[in-house]
């Protein structure tokens, strides 16, 4: 994350409950670039008039989207605004600053729910098998850790409402690596279509080096990268230092996105986070300001020491647990004395606790609601519920889960077309488009039942309408063993068998070679694949 690479940006993103939480509002600081595609399309291939296109937007994002993207990651990470914010309280008061670890509650329990189980990239056999092209996915996927690169771009989405990859080539190599680029540093501009196409896009980051900051650009085309050079804020000197082509044919930075307004899993609550901020804090301040409270003394002290002497001073020792006092004798004009009973204690401020955890426990309830993440501390959540219970109170985040799926796979399909294209090119593939034959399949990680995984294995075996391939994809949630791999794992053990005991011949596992396509019939079954009761009768010489 960018939050601790510029100082400025940073200071900017600071503004704790006061009004628009970012300059210009949510507009520009959320606003997707878009220019006419016959406009790029005349200066696209020359630098010189790329600059004063590169320069608008870099200055614009900068000034209005960054402060917001950096102050998301910043709540990720635990730096709260209220860590930051003027608050009136006196030299004498205690300041504390507690912040709620809401984002990355929410943040991490989403991207473990989504794709804490892998993603499965499964290709549709109808269409044709290409093997060449799902040797190359399974390498290429292989070579990128993808399953890490998806929680890393899932994390993006869930804090910024967006995130960004990057196709490349490795240096000195022919293959093509991605890698997840930070929010704070990239951006997209599309065509003003309706369809919106990439035109281009732009990477841009500081470097920070001997204390001389200086800004570099990246801008990715459908056929070519411009490197530039750039002064200590972003746009105030673009100088072109390089350019080469690429061979994707399209734009290989690729944007997803969290949903349609570009927002962030938590960005709503933002408020109420900095709500619960306060108050915990605030509660933090009354305790400390009780342990400091300054001590009131009526009457008088009993000091004199075994001489019966008097001090002038008396001092308090405040390591002393005990305390002599004794009552006061008063006399007025009259000349009657009055007596004041003695009394020590400590003036502090009366704070109604059940009151204020009413207010907290409202706010982070509201939170979890706004934000459909089911609350794990909620004594009911996971007691003896009934699965059906538990799913009820999953059912908002699993509406959710449902069209962050839907927008994640567009941004799936574009980076398999871009690496298609490349695949294709230098001759791996024969076609690009067989891509568009793989279909995106999540599986949400839910906490196991290995028990009712295991009966419902049975049931189905039970009922005889399941092939051994559906069984053994339900026993695989448990095993952890691809259903290919146990297949073989059995064929291979069947083979042992029979090589070790000659009387395996006989009873061994019977292979079920029909087809599910085909009608079903019983005799020609049972002539064609005797039973294994018909095989002990025949071996003693039995009939049936």
């Amino acid at each position: 994350m960018a939050t601790d690479k510029d100082p400025y940006a940073l200071g900017r993103s600071i503004n704790m409950l006061n009004g628009n939480r970012w300059v210009g509002g949510l507009v520009k600081a959320n606003k997707q670039y878009m220019i006419p595609e016959s406009k790029w399309n005349d200066i696209k291939n020359d630098p010189k008039e790329i600059i004063p296109v590169l320069k608008y937007f870099l200055t614009q994002h900068y000034q209005y989207q960054l402060p917001r993207i950096l102050e998301l990651e910043r709540y990720y990470k635990g730096e709260n605004d209220i860590h930051f914010a003027n608050i009136n309280i006196s030299s004498n008061r205690a300041d504390n600053r507690v912040t709620a670890g809401f984002p990355k509650f929410i943040t991490n329990t989403r991207v473990g729910y989504s794709v804490g189980n892998p993603i499965k990239f499964q290709y549709n056999e109808d269409k044709g098998k290409d093997d060449d092209l799902e040797e190359a996915l399974a390498e290429f996927n292989s070579q990128n850790d993808e399953e890490y690169h998806e929680k890393v771009m899932k994390k993006n989405l869930s804090v910024t409402g967006r995130a960004y990859e990057l196709e490349y080539i490795k240096q000195d190599t022919n293959e093509v690596a991605i890698r997840p680029i930070d929010p704070a540093n990239a951006f997209v501009v599309y065509d003003t279509t309706i369809e919106q196409h990439s035109l281009f896009a732009v990477r841009y980051y500081l470097i920070d080096y001997q204390n001389h900051p200086k800004y570099y650009a990246e801008v990715y085309t459908d056929d070519s990268i411009y490197y530039f050079s750039d002064g200590k804020t972003p746009g105030s000197n673009l100088k072109l230092d390089n350019a080469e082509e690429h061979y994707f044919f399209s734009v290989p930075l690729t944007e997803y996105i969290n949903n349609d307004e570009r927002m962030g899993d938590w960005e709503a609550s933002l408020d109420k986070i900095d709500a619960v901020d306060k108050a915990v804090s605030e509660m933090a301040n009354s305790q400390e300001d009780f342990a400091n409270a300054i001590l009131k003394i009526v009457g008088d002290f009993d000091v004199t020491d075994s001489n019966g002497n008097t001090s002038e001073h008396p001092q308090i020792d405040q390591k002393n647990a005990i305390m002599w006092l004794k009552p006061e004798v008063r006399n007025d004009i009259n000349g009657s004395s009055s007596v004041i009973t003695p009394d020590a204690g400590y003036i502090t401020k009366d704070v109604n606790v059940s009151e204020w955890k009413v207010y907290v426990d409202w706010l982070s309830a509201q939170i979890h609601k706004d934000t459909n993440t089911p609350d794990t501390s909620d004594e009911n959540f996971a007691s003896n519920s009934s699965g059906v219970a538990i799913l009820y109170k999953l059912w908002g985040s699993d509406q959710e889960r449902s069209i962050q799926e839907s927008l994640y796979t567009r941004g799936l399909m574009r980076r398999l077309r871009v690496l298609g294209n490349y695949l294709e090119v230098t001759g791996q593939i024969s076609s690009a488009d067989d891509v568009e034959n793989y279909k995106i399949m999540y599986t949400p990680n839910l906490p196991k039942n290995d028990t009712e995984t295991l009966q419902n294995a049975q049931v189905l075996a039970n009922l005889g309408t399941e092939s051994k391939q559906t069984i053994r994809e339900v026993v695989q949630k448990y095993t952890g063993i691809n259903s290919d791999t146990e297949e073989q794992r059995v064929e291979d053990e069947d083979k042992q068998d029979m090589d070790v005991d000659p009387m395996q011949q006989v009873f061994k596992r019977v292979p079920d070679n029909s087809s599910e396509d085909e009608p079903r019939d019983d005799d020609s079954k049972k002539a064609d694949n005797p039973s294994m009761l018909d095989k002990i009768k025949g071996f003693f010489g039995g009939g049936k």
